[in-house]
């Protein structure tokens, strides 16, 4: 809000000066306030999205882990409401296992993004039970209960 804020006081200072009904000096103070509310909604947003990495990469863990100690279920159960919608739990159990089976893993960090929609991206490397190991790229999304849920994860390139 104070982002929005921020834009409208310094359109309003141009055209002040634009058309001359601000002094120059009434403009500077309009476009100081803005600047400020732009701070305040920078800070903000980058408060958010610190706070939220942890919580996210430990979602992350908890799903990899899951994943690495069979308990498919438990991973099925991490993933969001579309994609359980998508995907029943016999089809996701199928695609989890054999030599796709992860049998190891390294985050190598996670990134929460907050424009155009909250959601946290992590990067790694996993080792499947082939003996292949490949690049991790997973979103996570934060559902209405707060908690972080697997949106999509990819072995391979990034998506």
């Amino acid at each position: 809000m104070s982002g929005l804020f921020a834009f409208g006081l310094l359109i309003l200072a141009c055209l002040g000066c634009v058309t001359r009904r601000l002094s120059v000096w009434a403009a500077l103070g309009v476009a100081a306030v803005a600047v400020g509310c732009g701070i305040v909604w920078l800070a903000s947003a980058v408060r958010r999205a610190l706070a939220a990495r942890g919580p996210a990469q430990a979602a992350a863990t908890a799903y990899l882990d899951a994943l690495v100690a069979g308990d498919v279920a438990v991973a099925y159960g991490m993933l969001t409401a579309d994609q359980r919608e998508r995907t029943d739990p016999a089809e996701y159990a199928e695609r989890h296992g054999g030599e796709r089976a992860l049998t190891g893993y390294t985050i190598d960090g996670t990134t929460v993004v907050t424009g155009g929609g909250f959601r946290a991206e992590v990067r790694g490397q996993v080792r499947l039970a082939a003996g292949d190991s490949a690049p991790l790229s997973m979103r996570l999304l934060p559902e209405a209960d707060g908690r972080w849920r697997v949106a999509d994860w990819r072995t391979g390139p990034h998506w």
